[in-house]
Parts: structure tokens; C-alpha cells; sequence
């Protein structure tokens, strides 16, 4: 059964979304340690393919399971705005890996765990960075479920 929001609209159950924003992450984080552990990615191929579909199954979880029960809480809630930058900043970290902009994820080096005779691409830099933030945006999903729930 949907509830609804503060501005009238139906939304998905708290919990529904936020079990299906987990799944999303669970699969861009595997995803991602794929990419970085290997040259040949399941599912995906390479890891370009690993960068997109993590760029894009991110997005779908957090449309499902951040955004989306944003409303509820506002606009201007912190935890809205923080999820608001660190998605601004992952949408940068994947242009960055997408189009070849190593000033902007080439710090990372060194800090992700390569596989044995992996380089650090830029592509896998910016898969190490965003498998990052999609980690940090999870675990601020945790007090948004719980205020979304009691709203």
C-alpha cells in the first residue's frame, strides 16, 4: 500500500524503497570491485561498461530510495541537500571517467584496491570513487528511511 507525501503525492512504501536502493548499491558495488580486481567484467565486458552500468544502476537506486522519499522530509532538509552534493559530486567523478578527465580522479591512485597488474585508469578511478560515494550515499539513506518512515 503507498502512503503519501507532504505534498499530496503517492510514493512507494519506506520500506520497499529502501530495500530496493540496497539492491542497487549491493549491484554498483560488485560491480565496481569487479571492475577494479579485473580485466574482464561480468555481464558488462570491460571496464567502461562496468563505469556506465554503475553510473546508471546508482542513479536508479537513488531515485528509488533517496530522491524519491526526499519530499517527504523537504527539499532543504540537510540530509536532502548532502544526498544533493554527493550526487552532484558522483554525476562530475563519472563525467570525469566517461570522458577522460584524469586532473579530476587521478588523486585516487594509489588509495584503490587493483587487482595484480592493473593500471589505474581513469575509468577505474572514478568507478573506485563513485563505488565510494555510493557507499556514503547508502549509509546517509539510513536516517532518511527512518524520518521518511516516521513522516
Amino acid at each position: 500500500m503507498a502512503s503519501t507525501s507532504r505534498e499530496g503525492s503517492v510514493r512507494m512504501p519506506t520500506a520497499v524503497s529502501f530495500a530496493l536502493g540496497t539492491v542497487g548499491v549491493a549491484a554498483s558495488l560488485w560491480l565496481g570491485w569487479m571492475a577494479l580486481t579485473n580485466d574482464s567484467v561480468p555481464i558488462v565486458g570491460s571496464v567502461r561498461g562496468a563505469l556506465i552500468a554503475v553510473v546508471i544502476i546508482g542513479i536508479a537506486a537513488c531515485s528509488v530510495a533517496g530522491i524519491g522519499q526526499a519530499p517527504v522530509i523537504g527539499r532543504t532538509h540537510p540530509i536532502t541537500i548532502f544526498g544533493i552534493v554527493v550526487g552532484v559530486l558522483a554525476l562530475a567523478i563519472a563525467g570525469a571517467g566517461l570522458f577522460g578527465w584524469d586532473g579530476l580522479v587521478r588523486f585516487a591512485d594509489g588509495m584503490l584496491p587493483l587487482g595484480t597488474g592493473l593500471t589505474a585508469t581513469t575509468e577505474r578511478l572514478a568507478i573506485g570513487l563513485l563505488a565510494g560515494l555510493i557507499a556514503l550515499k547508502w549509509v546517509a539513506g539510513i536516517p532518511l528511511a527512518l524520518l521518511v518512515n516516521r513522516g
